[in-house]
């Protein structure tokens, strides 16, 4: 076994590896999964850790080049699908003038596939937890206007609003709510002809999802980065959707995260961070869902589910972790996935690896019993 830094945090699917000091961090991909912000679920899913390292390296390697830039408003996938108006104006954007000189900033140094295990070594950004007291959390520590940092945000773009989606859930008839969000009108569920961004909180116990207002007060943007924030992340979402497209994908929503860098005196810039890949899309594959929902769904009529809702509900009131009142009043945690659920939830990791990774590097890294199509016929 490889030797690697000590672990410096280990997460539900992932460790990450150093000293907090340190120029560099490691991320160590794991098999675990998790759903319902559980953490930890009781199976391992084969060579997922893999894939999702796969699938970082590709999406870096693909946004950092600025050709792929260059040539994203000439994409009639985009035309077709959105406003004219909305196109030209982030056609015309500084932040996409800049992506197409110098590509896309991240944070991710190189990939590294070892005997056991893939890592890939990233750029050290700080993590600025705030302080919990009374259910209340305090973000003083981002009016200092940190560098090299986390945004304690959670960035959501929505190309579209399926059938239950949390946006209209949360936002429902209220028109002023909508407006809010940059809607005239209310929208109909469906692809939207100009895509919405979305927060919720990024380092609480739970994610809570964010007015305009809270999100850029708490992460102490001011409002040239509040600007620049929205226009780069409709921008990924665009070169990301004409990705997915060529491959015969429909991208519905996902989800990124940024952190802080120097910019200039009246503002800061923005990095990718952390990792891109199926478990952070919704993604759809001939009009059917392609992601890991099936995991999601094949708990909800279980009685763990049914306990983990209601801890969810208390835990807003007591200020108990969720998961403390399931496993301690319930007694319940989840069981492990059924024979044909795992072998599908396997399936699903590398047949979108091989995916993107043929179409970034031109090779598949799996075998090829394992392709969107061959995985459509299985499983959909």
């Amino acid at each position: 076994m490889t030797n690697l830094p000590p672990v410096l945090y280990r997460g539900s699917v992932k460790n990450v590896r150093g000293e907090v000091s340190a120029k560099s961090l490691v991320f160590e991909f794991s098999d675990r999964y998790s759903v319902f912000d559980w953490g930890e679920m009781p199976d391992q899913l084969n060579d997922k850790g893999l894939s999702l390292a796969l699938m970082g390296k590709s999406f870096f390697q693909f946004l950092e080049n600025p050709l792929n830039w260059k040539k994203l408003f000439s994409s009639k996938a985009l035309s077709d699908a959105f406003s004219a108006d909305y196109l030209k104006a982030l056609e015309n954007s500084a932040q996409y003038i800049e992506y197409c000189k110098n590509g896309l900033k991240h944070h991710a140094q190189h990939l590294t596939i070892l005997e056991d295990r893939p890592i890939m070594t990233v750029q050290n950004i700080k993590v600025l937890r705030p302080a919990e007291t009374n259910n209340r959390y305090d973000y003083s520590a981002y009016v200092s206007r940190p560098v090299e940092t986390l945004v304690p945000l959670e960035i959501i773009f929505r190309l579209g609003l399926p059938q239950g989606n949390s946006l209209s859930k949360r936002l429902g008839e209220d028109l002023s709510k909508w407006r809010a969000f940059g809607f005239e009108s209310i929208p109909e569920f469906g692809m939207l002809k100009t895509p919405a961004i979305d927060f919720s909180t990024k380092l609480e116990k739970g994610d809570r999802y964010l007015d305009y207002v809270e999100a850029q007060k708490i992460a102490g943007i001011n409002d040239e980065e509040w600007i620049n924030l929205q226009q780069m992340t409709h921008l990924i979402a665009l070169n990301l959707y004409n990705f997915h497209h060529e491959l015969g994908l429909k991208l519905i929503d996902g989800k990124l995260e940024m952190a802080f860098v120097s910019g200039n005196e009246s503002h800061r810039n923005f990095m990718l961070v952390d990792s891109i890949g199926i478990d952070e899309l919704r993604l759809h594959y001939k009009d059917k869902s392609f992601s890991k929902e099936f995991l999601r769904e094949s708990y909800k009529d279980s009685a763990w589910y049914d306990a983990l809702e209601k801890s969810k509900k208390e835990s807003l009131i007591s200020g108990v972790d969720f998961k403390t009142i399931c496993l301690e009043k319930y007694h319940l945690a989840p069981e492990a996935l059924s024979p044909k659920i795992l072998e599908r939830a396997q399936s699903v990791y590398k047949s979108y690896a091989n995916a993107v990774t043929q179409k970034v590097f031109g090779q598949k890294y799996f075998s090829e019993d394992f392709s969107l199509e061959n995985y459509s016929q299985r499983y959909m």
